[in-house]
Protein backbone atom coordinates (compact mmCIF):
# COMPACT_ATOMS: atom_id res chain seq x y z
CA UNK A 1 0.00 0.00 0.00
CA UNK A 2 1.24 3.41 -0.60
CA UNK A 3 2.23 5.59 2.21
CA UNK A 4 2.08 9.02 0.19
CA UNK A 5 -0.86 10.74 -1.35
CA UNK A 6 2.10 11.59 -4.30
CA UNK A 7 1.96 7.66 -5.07
CA UNK A 8 -1.15 6.90 -5.67
CA UNK A 9 -2.71 6.44 -8.68
CA UNK A 10 -6.75 7.35 -9.57
CA UNK A 11 -9.07 4.35 -9.67
CA UNK A 12 -10.24 3.18 -12.71
CA UNK A 13 -13.42 3.29 -11.00
CA UNK A 14 -14.08 6.69 -9.80
CA UNK A 15 -15.59 8.20 -13.05
CA UNK A 16 -17.29 5.79 -13.57
CA UNK A 17 -18.61 4.73 -10.52
CA UNK A 18 -22.49 3.45 -10.12
CA UNK A 19 -23.73 5.59 -6.63
CA UNK A 20 -27.20 3.81 -5.55
CA UNK A 21 -30.31 6.08 -5.85
CA UNK A 22 -31.37 4.36 -2.15
CA UNK A 23 -32.21 7.54 -0.48
CA UNK A 24 -29.24 6.99 2.34
CA UNK A 25 -27.70 10.01 4.05
CA UNK A 26 -24.78 9.71 6.49
CA UNK A 27 -24.65 11.54 9.83
CA UNK A 28 -21.50 13.86 10.58
CA UNK A 29 -20.70 11.78 12.90
CA UNK A 30 -21.40 8.59 15.29
CA UNK A 31 -21.37 5.75 12.86
CA UNK A 32 -21.17 2.59 13.84
CA UNK A 33 -20.17 -0.65 11.22
CA UNK A 34 -23.63 -1.92 10.19
CA UNK A 35 -22.38 -5.81 10.77
CA UNK A 36 -21.10 -5.10 14.42
CA UNK A 37 -20.44 -2.45 17.37
CA UNK A 38 -16.79 -1.31 15.76
CA UNK A 39 -17.19 2.23 15.55
CA UNK A 40 -13.55 2.96 14.73
CA UNK A 41 -11.49 2.15 11.33
CA UNK A 42 -14.97 2.36 9.51
CA UNK A 43 -14.81 2.84 5.79
CA UNK A 44 -17.98 3.98 3.86
CA UNK A 45 -18.91 1.81 0.17
CA UNK A 46 -19.67 4.82 -2.00
CA UNK A 47 -21.74 2.61 -4.03
CA UNK A 48 -24.30 1.61 -1.64
CA UNK A 49 -23.49 3.67 1.73
CA UNK A 50 -23.55 0.82 3.75
CA UNK A 51 -20.70 1.36 6.82
CA UNK A 52 -19.11 -1.95 7.58
CA UNK A 53 -15.65 -1.82 9.66
CA UNK A 54 -12.08 -2.61 8.01
CA UNK A 55 -9.60 -4.96 8.11
CA UNK A 56 -8.69 -6.87 11.41
CA UNK A 57 -4.88 -6.17 11.59
CA UNK A 58 -2.35 -9.19 12.16
CA UNK A 59 -2.16 -8.45 16.42
CA UNK A 60 -5.88 -9.23 16.31
CA UNK A 61 -7.13 -4.74 16.33
CA UNK A 62 -8.44 -3.27 13.95
CA UNK A 63 -11.64 -4.15 12.30
CA UNK A 64 -13.70 -7.40 11.64
CA UNK A 65 -13.61 -7.53 7.53
CA UNK A 66 -16.76 -6.65 7.07
CA UNK A 67 -16.43 -3.97 4.56
CA UNK A 68 -13.96 -6.38 2.49
CA UNK A 69 -16.90 -8.99 3.31
CA UNK A 70 -19.41 -6.64 1.92
CA UNK A 71 -17.06 -6.48 -1.98
CA UNK A 72 -16.95 -9.84 -2.02
CA UNK A 73 -20.88 -10.34 -1.92
CA UNK A 74 -21.40 -6.71 -4.09
CA UNK A 75 -18.73 -6.19 -6.34
CA UNK A 76 -18.63 -2.76 -4.92
CA UNK A 77 -15.52 -1.71 -5.39
CA UNK A 78 -14.37 2.02 -3.47
CA UNK A 79 -15.00 2.83 -0.06
CA UNK A 80 -13.68 5.62 1.50
CA UNK A 81 -12.20 5.64 5.88
CA UNK A 82 -14.89 7.76 7.41
CA UNK A 83 -12.54 9.36 9.79
CA UNK A 84 -10.25 10.85 7.36
CA UNK A 85 -12.70 12.75 4.89
CA UNK A 86 -11.92 16.53 5.14
CA UNK A 87 -11.57 19.51 3.02
CA UNK A 88 -8.16 18.23 0.91
CA UNK A 89 -9.16 14.46 0.77
CA UNK A 90 -10.01 11.17 2.54
CA UNK A 91 -8.25 7.76 2.10
CA UNK A 92 -10.14 5.89 -0.73
CA UNK A 93 -9.33 2.20 -1.06
CA UNK A 94 -10.19 -0.06 -4.05
CA UNK A 95 -11.30 -3.42 -3.38
CA UNK A 96 -11.01 -4.49 -6.83
CA UNK A 97 -7.53 -3.12 -7.43
CA UNK A 98 -6.83 -3.42 -3.87
CA UNK A 99 -5.05 -0.67 -3.25
CA UNK A 100 -5.38 3.06 -1.72
CA UNK A 101 -6.27 4.86 -4.47
CA UNK A 102 -7.47 8.98 -5.48
CA UNK A 103 -10.86 9.52 -6.19
CA UNK A 104 -11.17 12.78 -8.71
CA UNK A 105 -14.78 12.54 -8.03
CA UNK A 106 -14.84 11.99 -4.22
CA UNK A 107 -16.64 15.27 -3.62
CA UNK A 108 -19.44 14.51 -6.05
CA UNK A 109 -19.39 10.50 -4.32
CA UNK A 110 -19.78 11.95 -0.96
CA UNK A 111 -22.06 14.72 -1.85
CA UNK A 112 -24.60 11.50 -3.22
CA UNK A 113 -24.73 10.58 0.52
CA UNK A 114 -25.29 13.91 1.96
CA UNK A 115 -21.43 14.75 3.58
CA UNK A 116 -20.00 17.89 2.09
CA UNK A 117 -16.22 17.30 2.94
CA UNK A 118 -15.85 21.07 3.79
CA UNK A 119 -17.02 20.66 6.69
CA UNK A 120 -15.64 17.57 7.90
CA UNK A 121 -13.63 17.36 10.50
CA UNK A 122 -10.41 14.71 10.18
CA UNK A 123 -10.77 12.13 13.21
CA UNK A 124 -8.85 9.36 12.57
CA UNK A 125 -5.31 8.67 11.37
CA UNK A 126 -5.14 7.82 7.47
CA UNK A 127 -3.42 4.42 6.48
CA UNK A 128 -0.22 6.28 5.78
CA UNK A 129 -0.01 7.30 9.08
CA UNK A 130 -1.09 4.04 11.11
CA UNK A 131 1.29 2.34 8.64
CA UNK A 132 4.13 5.06 9.79
CA UNK A 133 3.58 4.58 13.52
CA UNK A 134 3.93 0.47 13.16
CA UNK A 135 7.13 1.52 11.33
CA UNK A 136 8.25 3.34 14.09
CA UNK A 137 7.42 0.43 16.79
Amino acid sequence: IPVNMSDLQESKHASSLVQLDNGIKIPPSGWQCAMCDKRDNLWLNLTDGTILCGRRYFDGSGGNNHAVEHYEKTGYPLAVKLGTICAPGADVYSYAEDNMVLDSKLEQHLKHFGIDMAKMKKSEKSVAELQADQHQG
